[in-house]
Parts: structure tokens; sequence; C-alpha cells
């Protein structure tokens, strides 16, 4: 009986076997030709009925599995090929490997569009398309080193984003977010850092992994334009302190009109009394117009060059008949004069110096300006309130004025500013032809 037990266990176990892995055809066929029918009259009644009852309970149980088997349709996004697979797990890394695709850990599986994890359990209702997309390696080289990492991103900003490393907008990347994930990648990253840019008075701060001041500008969105610079230049590296400035410039052609002052032409006349005048021709002045360019920098000017001038209108002069025939009158006072004229009159005292004439002043002596002492040198002029002088001495102070210096001594100085109207005494100066310029 021992040899027997285990000679049926031996069978019965391939009967089990055999169940679970064919179908019943195959169970049938192995029936009819075990030992040609010989297994009733080797075993017995009793274990050959115990092993036909094992072998139709694995092959229902064998039955059953195939039964509940189902099919699923497998997309592979690496090559764009759908396949189709029929099996009883329900684990989507299970149906991957049944159908011959082996997973690693970044590897993706999505269920109708959505992703789910390597170990999820597919619902056995419905219909199922699986995707399969698996992880590419990435290298990154930055100024911290190289790292290396799997993704099954759609794309390299994702795979980035998945590692924890987040993208600023100054950061300089050897290729775009965008680019798909559908092959080894070795990409270079270069961190951006703040930068202060001064624009016109106003902070601009910005990130940049730009090493030159241009090209930090270029990321801060700045332009220089026409005459604009920048401090350091824009092919300078990024200072230390990583400030920059930028000046703007603008350039301008400012015209501007000045006055050109008319001048005076006296003309004697023979018909009329000296001191008479009348004008002829009335003065006007001219224009002279000037081109400059006009450099600013932030607004404020830097700098003013002219660039070319011209008379944009001639002056006119003025013309003026003054006369020259001498009429002699007398004074109350009994002195006969050839000329009045009002005048400013000023005293002055001691200076320590002698006079144009050289001698030393004393009360009686007139200073005149340079233009009249040259005619009335040594003239004698009544002047009210101080008497009779004499010009010998020279106003500096008194050219191109009718101003006239009265001198008094330092012990009995009074200051005179007064206008008065002042008589020219007799003779009339050899050198004199009807007017005092």
């Amino acid at each position: 009986m021992v040899e027997h037990a285990t000679e049926n266990r031996g069978v019965a176990s391939s009967i089990l076997a055999l169940g679970t892995k064919t179908s019943y055809s195959g169970f049938f066929f192995f029936l009819l030709q075990s030992r040609k029918m010989n297994l009733l009259k080797a075993y017995g009644r009793h274990a050959a009925v115990l092993l036909i009852v094992l072998g139709c309970v694995s092959l229902v149980a064998g039955a059953i599995g195939m039964s509940s088997a189902r099919s699923i349709l497998i997309w592979n996004e690496n090559d764009g090929r759908f396949s189709r697979v029929r099996s009883t797990s329900q684990l989507a890394a299970n149906l991957l490997l049944d159908a011959g695709i082996a997973l690693f850990p970044q590897d993706a599986i999505r269920i109708n569009g959505k992703h789910i994890p390597l170990n999820e359990k597919i619902s056995a209702s419905g219909d199922v398309i699986l995707a399969y997309q698996s992880a590419y390696p990435v290298t990154l080289t930055g100024s911290g080193g190289e790292i290396h990492f799997y993704s099954s991103a759609p794309n390299l900003g994702q795979a980035l984003w998945e590692q924890g490393i987040t993208l600023s907008a100054g950061d300089n990347l050897s290729l775009a977010p965008e680019t798909p994930l559908d092959e080894p990648l070795q990409i270079f990253l270069e961190k951006g850092e703040e930068v202060t840019i001064t624009i016109g008075g106003h902070k601009v701060r910005a990130i940049t992994a730009s090493r030159t001041v241009g090209g930090a500008l270029l990321d801060a969105g700045i332009t220089m334009q026409d005459l604009d610079y920048s401090r350091p230049d824009d092919d300078q590296p990024i200072p230390q302190n990583r400030e920059i400035e930028v000046v703007r410039v603008r350039e301008e052609i400012l015209l501007e009109d000045a006055e050109i002052p008319f001048s005076v032409e006296r003309i004697a006349d023979t018909d009329m009394n000296i001191g008479e005048q009348t004008i002829l021709q009335e003065g006007r002045n001219g224009m002279l117009s000037t081109a400059s360019r006009v450099r600013y920098e932030n607004g404020a000017e830097t700098a003013r060059v002219e660039e070319y001038e011209w008379v944009s209108r001639y002056p006119v002069a003025q013309q003026i008949a003054y006369g020259s025939n001498v009429v002699v009158q007398t004074l109350p006072e009994g002195l006969n004069y050839w000329l009045s004229k009002d005048v400013q009159i000023y005293s002055y005292k001691d200076t320590g110096q002698p006079t144009a004439t050289g001698v030393w002043p004393y009360y009686g002596v007139i200073a005149v300006s340079p233009e009249w002492f040259s005619i009335l040198r040594g003239s004698n002029i009544f002047v009210p309130g101080y008497g009779v002088g004499t010009v010998l001495d020279v106003c500096p102070g008194c050219s191109g004025k009718d101003w006239i210096d009265v001198f008094i001594p330092t012990e009995d100085y009074v200051a005179w500013n007064r206008r008065e109207t002042v008589y020219f005494l007799t003779p009339v100066p050899s050198g004199f032809s009807g007017d005092l310029p």
C-alpha cells in the first residue's frame, strides 16, 4: 500500500499540474493514453476515483482561471505601438511584465490617461488602455556639480520640477524647459543671482545668470538705445557688488538768439548850433542765431557745444545829426559858455596820486572820461554849487557816460551825487568838432 500511495501522489501531482496548464481535451487525452486505460487495474477503484476527482477539480480551476483572464490594450509611448496581452493579474506592473516589458522605478504608467503607481490594481470591469512610458536618463551640470537622474516626465521642465529644481526667469538652461524627454539628455544649468540696476534714479532688481553687464540688462528686459551707456560698460563683467547703472542719454539741437546792438553814427550839421541834435534814422538791433548741441544725461544737461552761428537779422545803425555851429552865450554870473550839458556829478578826495596831468589835486580840479579828456584837457567848466573848475584829471569809470568828478580836499570833503547842468566856458577847444563822445 505504501508503494501504491506514493505512486498515487505522483500521478495526482502530475494531473494537478497538468490541470493548471492544459485544457479539458488535454486532460482527457492524458486519461486515454495513461498506461492504455490500465489505471483502474493498477491502483484500484477507490484510488482511481480519487485521482480522477482531483484532476477534474484542477481542470475546473484552470478553466475558471482561463475564463477570468482579460485582454488589455497596451500603448508603448517609446516606440508608438499598440499591443494586446491576456492575463489574469490585476497589477499594472504584472500586466506589462506579461507583455514582455520590464519596469524600472522611474517608469510611468497611465490608465486611460491617468497616472497610477506601478503597484496599482486595475479594475476588473470596463475597457482599459494601459500606456507605458519608460524613464530616460538626464545628466545635469551646474555650479554645484553634476547630478544624474531618470525621469518619465513629458518634458525637461517637469523632470527638473520632479527633482525639486525650480527655474527662475534669469536662469540659464542649455535646453528649453519645453524640450520633450524622449531620449537621454545632457543639460547645463546656471542659476541666476540678483543684480541691482539703477535707471534714472530708480532701482530695479533682477535675476540673471549672465556674467556680463550687457547680458544682465538683457535678462532684465532693459534695452539701451542711441547714446545710452552703462557703468560698467556692457561688455564688462558684473561688478562684485552686483550694482549696474544705466545712463539715459539724449541730445538736441538748441537754437538761441542774441541781439546785436545797433551802432550810433553822429553826423555834424553846420546849420545846427552846438548842443542841438536830431535823429536822422532810428537804430534797430540785429539778431545773432546760434545752433548748439546740448547733451542730457538722466535728464540733466552735461555738455553744450556750439555747432554754428549766423546773423539772422543785421542791425541798422542809428544816425544822429548834431550841431557844429558855435554860439557863445553868457551866464548871469557874467561867464561866457559855448555848451551847456546835463551831467551826473560825483566828488572825490585825495588818492595819494597826482592827477593825469601830473599836478597834485586841489579844489577846482575836474576829472572827466578819457574820451572827453582828449578834447577838454585844460578847459574850464562852471559847476553850480562848486564853482569854476579845470579839466586836469581822468575818471576811468566815467567812460561812455555823461559823468564828471569834482575834487574836494579830504579835510573839507563832502560826498556829491547829483545831476546838474554844467557850462563849458570859452574859449572853444581847438580839437572840438561839435560833439562830445
